[in-house]
C-alpha cells in the first residue's frame, strides 16, 4: 500500500521506531476499553504491529500510521483488514475499516479525515465493492464516526451489543452491485 495524504495527515506504513508511540496511544483506558477490553502489554502491542504489518505487506491494504503533517507526530492508526462477518446461517468475507486515535487528539476531525481517505483509496484504487466497520453499541464516538463517513448502520442481529456500518462503492455501475443470482445449468 502506498503512502496516502490528506490536507493535514500522512497515512503511512509503520516503521520499527513507531512501537513506543503506538503503545502509549493504546495504553489509554478510553482506547482499549472497546478493543481489546483490557490494556495490552508492550509485547502484545509489538505482536499486534508485527501481525498488522505482515497483513499490510501481503495485500494492498492494512494498518497505517496516522501522522500529523504539522509536527510529524503519530496520532493514531487506521486501515483496512479482512473480516469474516457472521450472518447467522452464513458468513461473508468483508473488508473492514478500523482505527484508533490518541485520546488527546479526539474532537479535531483527524480520524474522520483519515477515514475518508481510506475509503477513497478502497473504492478508487482497490475498487472494493463495499467497506464495513463495527463498533460496540456503547461506543457512541465510533458509531458517530461511521455516520460522518456515510455508512449505513444496522444492529448486528447475532451480536446485539454490536453495530455494523457499511458503505457501498458509488463508483461501481449498478450492474456490478446487483446481487449475484444463480441459475441451474442444463445438461
Amino acid at each position: 500500500m502506498k503512502q496516502l495524504e490528506t490536507e493535514r495527515l500522512i497515512l503511512r506504513p509503520f516503521q520499527d521506531n513507531d512501537l513506543d508511540r503506538i503503545y502509549a496511544i493504546l495504553s489509554h483506558p478510553d482506547i482499549w476499553v472497546h478493543d481489546p477490553g483490557r490494556p495490552r502489554t508492550f509485547e502484545e502491542t509489538r505482536s499486534f504491529l508485527i501481525f498488522k504489518d505482515g497483513a499490510y505487506h501481503n495485500a494492498r491494504f492494512g494498518q497505517m500510521a496516522v501522522v500529523r503533517k504539522s509536527d510529524e507526530a503519530i496520532i493514531g492508526y487506521c486501515g483496512l483488514q479482512l473480516l469474516l462477518l457472521d450472518h447467522g446461517i452464513f458468513k461473508s468475507p468483508e473488508v473492514e475499516m478500523f482505527f484508533a486515535l490518541d485520546r488527546a487528539e479526539w474532537g479535531q476531525g483527524y480520524i474522520s479525515e483519515a477515514g475518508h481517505e481510506i475509503i477513497r483509496y478502497g473504492f478508487e484504487d482497490l475498487r472494493l465493492r463495499r467497506i464495513v466497520s463495527t463498533a460496540a453499541i456503547e461506543n457512541r464516538r465510533s458509531i458517530n464516526l461511521m455516520r460522518r463517513l456515510g455508512m449505513h448502520l444496522v444492529s448486528d442481529p447475532f451480536e446485539p451489543e454490536w453495530v455494523v456500518g457499511s458503505i457501498e462503492n458509488p463508483l461501481l455501475h449498478d450492474e456490478a452491485t446487483t446481487p449475484l443470482t444463480l441459475t441451474t445449468v442444463q445438461e
